[in-house]
């Protein structure tokens, strides 16, 4: 089972908001359904899809559309979280990759 951090949804809403901002609402929103669609149907088929982190061996890390999608197993349920959703064009923060958000 894949779930979605609360910190990860309010990342996915602050995507949301920039596009809707800077171009069209119905856009924004087909964007961050088209992210969230792609990511739950690959991972929910291949877990290991994405690529481990140097820095976090912990973590995976998926891209698209040029936005970073970070995910872990929880060792207790076996499911996968996403914990951090980076935007494309932003910097890289390491302290979000935190297994506390999945315990």
């Amino acid at each position: 089972m894949l779930k979605w951090t609360p910190k990860s949804e309010i990342d996915l809403d602050q995507i949301r908001e920039h596009i809707a901002m800077q171009f069209d609402v119905d856009l924004a929103i087909e964007i961050i359904n088209n992210l969230i669609d792609h990511v739950e149907t690959l991972l929910s088929s291949n877990p290991l899809a994405g690529h481990i982190v140097e820095s976090n061996p912990l973590f995976s890390k998926l891209v698209f559309d040029g936005n970073s999608i970070y995910y872990c197993e929880n060792p207790k349920d076996k499911h996968l979280y996403i914990v951090y959703v980076r935007a494309r064009g932003t910097d890289y923060q390491d302290n979000r990759l935190s297994t506390q958000e999945v315990a």
